[in-house]
């Protein structure tokens, strides 16, 4: 077993300011966001992400549970759910009829059209408080740390 060497103080006040900082600003955009979604068009954040993830191409609910890292008696729930609202339909796969194809209704891509809005109408309200040159180091230290530079 390797023993890792602790990190100096000095950085180990900056890593805890940056994890409360990052959870107190997802909490802070989870909060605000949960309303708007219900009342706007009547989801939740895990609805969006679902239908999202369709919309992007996991047409599978093994699939679409394995990318989301839900579990797939929960992913029925909400598939279930997405159905009966009118947001996706469920079809017996062309190539194997032992599957499930999931596909968006155009009521679904609306809903995600408009969810879309939403959420670049609340996330850039908290970003237009920040500097346009902070923000981009914003960005750029974003996607250093997950490695979204390397691919741009």
């Amino acid at each position: 077993m390797t023993q890792t060497v602790p990190p100096p103080p000095e950085l180990r006040q900056e890593v805890d300011r940056f994890l409360r900082g990052m959870w107190r600003f997802n909490r802070m955009l989870g909060q605000q966001l949960a309303p708007l979604l219900e009342e706007r068009h009547g989801i939740n954040p895990r609805m969006y992400h679902v239908l999202r993830s369709i919309q992007k191409g996991d047409h599978y609910p093994k699939v679409l549970a394995d990318h989301l890292k839900i579990p797939t008696t929960l992913i029925s729930r909400y598939l279930d759910g997405l159905s009966k609202a009118g947001l996706i339909e469920r079809q017996i796969d062309e190539q194997d009829s032992r599957r499930t194809r999931l596909s968006l209704t155009g009521r679904g891509e609306q809903v995600v059209r408009e969810t879309d809005e939403t959420l670049h109408e609340l996330v850039s309200g908290q970003l237009a408080r920040l500097d346009p040159q902070v923000l981009q180091g914003l960005l750029t230290a974003l996607d250093a740390l997950t490695g979204e530079g390397e691919q741009a």
